[in-house]
């Protein structure tokens, strides 16, 4: 796929991914990808997909690209390997198969599952693999227990993606989903979520494809920066972009106006200024 050319050259660069579970979310990247003319991955997951319905948020995304917009759609944290199937056929760009919560072996052989009907029905989609554990939801939280056993094993990563043969690898190495208020690790409490840097480039080298950071919510810009000169290619960050919509939303719904888009396209705006801002700021490392 086009989209993966980008991470070909000399220069390391990411592409920013954003989940979407409402109408604003979805206009705020295509206008932002409008405007900074840098590819956005939109992910939806089981339950996003659900809410959308899975051909209306397809619809969407070929309009767009229809348009000559660099979108591209994302079954994300697929957990269903029916989910899987159903993504892969409705042609989605990218496909999460999450079997993180699964044992090694059995990871292994859905995900490969996924992979081979794939290239059975001759479908483009690319089909990440989930090695590791992502503790958390895509929420604000108090406390988010992280434990060492969760990060990815530079090891099983190559093993992982030897026999699966996915096109992407989404790893732990201590990110985490949603933004929490504390964080406990080895018996310690810590106010910011601390990346293993050296473990991203540890698989990195072992694995010779795209890497994809979960989690990126809360992470700082030197974080951002340092991750990607060592080797990550996509970005997820979902539960900032969804406190700015109830933030904007829960202030703005006050005013006296009862016309809609009077009050959602402020917040269209203000999601779009953020986007462009980590585009830029993952295209032009």
């Amino acid at each position: 796929m086009e989209v993966l050319n980008i991470f070909q050259g000399k220069k390391k660069k990411a592409i920013l991914h954003i989940n979407v579970s409402t109408f604003e979310q979805f206009k705020a990247g295509i206008e932002a990808v409008k405007e900074s003319k840098i590819p956005l991955i939109i992910g939806v997951s089981e339950g996003e997909r659900k809410f959308w319905g899975i051909n209306y948020f397809e619809d969407l995304i070929d309009e767009a690209k229809e348009r000559g917009i660099k979108v591209y759609s994302n079954a994300d944290h697929t957990k269903n390997i029916k989910k899987a199937y159903e993504a892969i056929d409705y042609d989605f760009d990218f496909v999460l198969f999450d079997g993180s919560e699964l044992s090694f072996k059995k990871n292994i052989l859905i995900t490969q599952k996924v992979v081979n009907y794939r290239n059975k029905n001759n479908k483009k989609s690319l089909i990440e693999g989930e090695l590791g554990y992502l503790t958390g939801h895509s929420d604000i939280e108090n406390t988010i227990e992280l434990k060492e056993e969760y990060f990815t094993s530079p090891d099983l990563a190559k093993e992982f993606v030897d026999q699966t043969k996915v096109d992407l690898l989404a790893i732990s190495v201590g990110n985490v989903h949603g933004i929490p208020q504390k964080i406990k690790f080895k018996n310690k409490e810590f106010k910011k979520i601390t990346l293993n840097f050296n473990l991203i480039k540890e698989i990195k080298n072992k694995v010779n494809l795209p890497l994809v950071l979960h989690g990126g919510s809360g992470l700082t810009k030197k974080d951002f920066i340092k991750a990607i000169n060592n080797g990550i290619s996509i970005i997820h960050i979902n539960t900032e972009f969804r406190k700015i919509w109830k933030e904007e939303l829960s202030k703005l719904i006050k005013e006296k106006t009862v016309i809609p888009y009077k009050i959602l396209d402020k917040i269209i705006e203000k999601l779009k200024r953020k986007i462009i801002l980590y585009q830029r700021l993952f295209y032009y490392v």
